[in-house]
């Protein structure tokens, strides 16, 4: 795994848009202090095609033995054609390599980890790159303390390589498509295309501002549903893989905030120290969310020895995503910055 931020740093004490005390409120439990945002110009591609780069580098690996490409991202380059064929491009892949999008946001890793490892199985595809990646910064509306202080903007990538004597990866998925509105931009596809209109600025409250291409969040919705979920899939991808919640080394949740983590760790009653949170300096990563912990805060251990992971995912769709998968002496190099 590798993982690129851009090097610009926004600090949250410093967002002009929290009412007097608020920012001391609202951080304890958002979790989230400062955070980092693509210049103008870059997006998250840029991040993904470094952090690809540095690691096919390390792996040794060369450009033509890769078969195959996912892009999992709601954060795309262009409507069409899919950022995975521009990445396979810019990467110089093979022309023989498949590429193709998932626009998943916050189950993003566990969705295209499932479809990868779904298509490699048969042993036809050898290796693989999924790549993740989230623009933040401009998914949020800059005017809207509620959204725009809990995003990054950055990418990783996973590597795959198809062994018939690796553990097997046991994966639990599933979407409660009626309550798709829950997250949602509500302008800019075939359903509701950009109009004038779509660009207008609405406050709802005191500076909470959007516009419609901008996220928008039923707050109570998605966290009731997160607490609901996400500890139920977890139970459910263990009992598939035959393991107890005292077998895992390592629990990555998503890190949508500090308090819906830990609410998550308490209800599965799990050791704290077996659950990181990577949000105080880099904040919600969306899709990345669980390959970017699992980066910046388990590399250490991760590279050396043999350890049970559980990956968790929740969020728009309604969706979610469990992985088990066992990781030994893992590559991953220190974190790319981006400048």
């Amino acid at each position: 795994m590798a993982a690129c931020a851009p090097s610009k740093v926004e600090e949250n004490s410093e967002y002009p848009y929290f009412d007097e005390n608020e920012y001391e409120n609202i951080i304890p439990s958002i979790g989230v202090e400062r955070r980092h945002v693509a210049k103008e110009g870059q997006t998250c591609a840029d991040f993904c095609q470094r952090a690809a780069e540095k690691l096919m580098e390390e792996l040794g690996w060369e450009r033509e033995s890769i078969e195959l490409l996912i892009f999992g991202s709601p954060s795309k380059d262009y409507i069409q054609p899919d950022t995975a064929c521009v990445l396979q491009g810019k990467l110089n892949l093979p022309e023989s390599c498949m590429a193709f999008d998932m626009t998943l946001g916050c189950t993003g890793w566990t969705y295209a980890m499932a479809n990868a490892c779904s298509l490699m199985q048969t042993g036809f595809i050898k290796r693989a790159l999924v790549l993740n990646g989230i623009m933040g910064s401009q998914e949020a509306c800059y005017y809207d303390k509620t959204g725009y202080p809990l995003f990054s903007d950055v990418g990783t990538v996973t590597a795959l390589e198809y062994d018939l004597t690796a553990a097997p990866i046991y994966g639990v998925l599933g979407t409660i498509g009626k309550d798709y509105e829950a997250i949602i931009v509500p302008d800019g596809g075939r359903r509701s295309p950009v109009t004038e209109e779509s660009l207008k600025l609405v406050e709802y409250e005191k500076n909470v501002k959007r516009n419609r291409l901008h996220t928008f969040m039923k707050g109570m919705d998605v966290f009731s549903f997160a607490l609901k979920t996400a500890p139920k899939c977890t139970e459910a991808v263990l009992e598939f893989a035959g393991k107890t919640k005292d077998d895992v080394d390592n629990y990555f949740f998503h890190q949508a905030n500090f308090y819906m983590v830990k609410k998550i760790i308490k209800k599965l009653k799990i050791d704290p120290e077996k659950a990181p949170i990577s949000m105080r300096d880099f904040g919600n990563t969306g899709a990345c969310s669980i390959p970017f912990t699992m980066v910046n805060h388990r590399a250490e251990q991760l590279r050396n020895g043999k350890y049970l992971n559980v990956g968790t995912s929740y969020g728009v769709g309604l969706s979610w995503g469990s992985l088990c998968f066992e990781t030994e002496n893992m590559i991953i190099p220190e974190l790319q910055i981006y400048d």
